[in-house]
């Protein structure tokens, strides 16, 4: 117990950021914001679908610890301060967005919680971490955000987190606003009045960390899952049938262990296959409403669960180049929810089943979907393979909502664009054109390591000799390029660095007695020159490979 005044109070977003005269700072011992589009995805999917299903329930949105500063006339936050500037931009971009449409209600929440109702310079959050980061934040965002591409801004501003995400969630809101028809003013009335934050305010600065320590410390409370066998063993009320069911479930996540996975991950695959819709609740409290639906004892729900574990572990581990794409992907949860009821519902046609994912999948995440574009038609799949629906069906589930979000476009632009480097596909999509450019059916996996690197083949900082072959014009638009990218190993890929490309060539061939083993870097050595109409070449020969396996809707 800390013996000290400490306060603790749920809060919600109202309260925290719009009615109390309280204005917050990141001091300057704290690391800059650093929240990706994948954060800032999970909280606007969570957000809007507690708007959705449950409006009269509040949602709760984690911790704030708190430092009173008399000296600045703020409180320092210890932790939460992630959240705290991602609501503040959240509202800077409704503001931007929406304002006019809103209510006087709606108007006075975002504007206060963005800054003092009297005080127009007076901001609620600032940032002590870096002088830099508060003019980025005031400059850019507090003042009115001028929204652009997202790849304009990666480019001009690669160094402001707070520009792009309010980029990033621009695109997030307007998706969800849009696809579910949802009512703006409503629901920023709702965001402010049901998000709810645990406010724990300290005396100094010494006790927040005790705090902080507390609530981040490794020693969990009792997890999902162990409610879960612990409700399902106390209805078995015989000490054989308990033993039996305890001996299966150490069964289960022995094999699961032995094949390098987990039985949360491989439970939560399950719940996915039994609900095949979004969970609203925790893991054991879906599953147990479930099976009480379902009217079955404890040992047949252990033998269901049982034998799903082998699905899951068979759909993971089967050597398959499509498998092993999908593997490079963000979400598993969705298609290996979707393979794992393909193998445990012995579904008849898997194989076009895995080149249809892998095709519906890569096109959102090369076009830049969010996670909200592929969860509906995901589930739907689940549905359809429980039914051994045809594969064609599952074909035109996924055709239906590319065509509904205008995804291949997109998706097409982004592929055949002069900038794929730095994407967070770009190292995926050339192993998916490696893994297909033999006919080799035994190829091994090849994991996203940091020994795998993306070689510029005409480099980025080129030597003066690059500059008989290609003019300014030229290197901006080829340099990151598909054409121009291509795998190393590591030491390969230090070894090629900004040479001329006769020596890139000695390199990729056997300059270390060791030849490169990606087909399509050894490819390029049968080139005499490295030029434009080399380029033009290559890129309608990865395009063409690759859209072999991807544009097939």
């Amino acid at each position: 117990m800390i013996a000290m005044k400490i306060e603790a109070e749920i809060k919600t977003l109202k309260k925290i950021l719009v009615d109390d005269e309280k204005f917050y700072q990141v001091p300057d011992y704290q690391r800059p914001y650093s929240w990706e589009k994948d954060n800032l995805n999970d909280l606007v999917d969570d957000l809007t679908n507690s708007f959705l299903t449950a409006q009269d329930e509040t949602y709760f949105c984690g911790s704030l610890v708190l430092v009173s500063n008399p000296a600045d006339e703020r409180f320092d936050i210890i932790d939460g301060q992630q959240r705290t500037t991602t609501f503040t931009i959240l509202a800077c971009v409704l503001r931007d967005l929406y304002f006019g449409q809103l209510s006087p209600k709606a108007k006075k929440y975002i504007n206060n919680s963005i800054q003092d109702e009297f005080e127009d310079q007076k901001r609620k959050l600032k940032f002590l971490t870096h002088e830099k980061y508060q003019i980025d934040f005031e400059e850019t965002v507090l003042k009115g955000i001028k929204f652009r591409g997202v790849r304009s801004i990666e480019r001009d501003y690669p160094d402001n987190r707070y520009l792009l995400n309010a980029h990033f969630l621009k695109e997030l809101v307007e998706e969800k606003i849009s696809e579910s028809n949802i009512n703006i003013d409503h629901f920023i009335i709702w965001l402010y009045e049901n998000t709810v934050l645990t406010v724990i305010t300290c005396p100094n600065q010494d006790s927040a960390i005790k705090i902080f320590n507390v609530l981040n410390d490794r020693g969990m409370p009792l997890s999902s899952i162990d409610i879960l066998k612990s409700s399902l063993m106390q209805k078995l009320h015989n000490k054989e049938d308990r033993n039996a069911f305890k001996a299966k479930w150490e069964n289960i996540s022995s094999n699961l262990q032995f094949s390098d996975y987990d039985i949360e991950s491989m439970l939560n695959t399950y719940l996915y296959f039994k609900l095949a819709a979004n969970p609203k609740s925790r893991l054991d409290k879906e599953l147990l409403g479930i099976f009480e639906q379902e009217g079955k004892n404890a040992l047949e729900i252990i033998k269901e669960i049982d034998e799903f574990s082998h699905a899951y572990i068979k759909s993971l581990n089967e050597k398959c180049k499509y498998l092993y794409c999908l593997k490079y992907l963000r979400h598993r949860i969705y298609w290996s929810s979707i393979l794992s009821a393909a193998h445990f519902s012995n579904y008849g046609e898997l194989e076009k089943l895995k080149h249809y994912l892998v095709a519906y999948y890569y096109q959102n995440w090369i076009a830049g979907a969010t996670v909200a574009r592929i969860k509906q038609t995901s589930f739907n799949i689940i549905k359809m393979i429980k039914k051994n629906s045809p594969v064609k069906d599952v074909f035109e589930e996924m055709q239906s909502n590319l065509n509904r979000n205008g995804t291949m476009k997109k998706y097409k632009e982004e592929l055949e664009g002069n900038w794929i480097y730095g994407r967070k596909w770009d190292r995926a999509a050339l192993l998916l054109i490696e893994y297909f450019s033999t006919d080799d059916s035994s190829h091994n996996f090849i994991p996203l390591s940091k020994n795998l690197h993306l070689e510029h083949v005409l480099p980025q900082v080129p030597s003066a000799e690059w500059g008989n072959y290609f003019n300014s014009d030229e290197r901006e638009q080829w340099t990151n390029s598909l054409a121009n990218l291509t795998l190393l190993s590591m030491r390969k890929n230090i070894q090629a660095l900004n040479s001329s490309f006769e020596e890139k060539k000695k390199v990729y061939q056997d300059k270390d007695s060791v030849a490169t083993s990606f087909r399509i870097t050894q490819k390029i050595c049968e080139n005499r020159e490295w030029n434009t109409n080399t380029l033009e070449a290559r890129q309608e020969s990865l395009l063409k490979k690759a859209n072999e396996k991807l544009a097939i809707f």
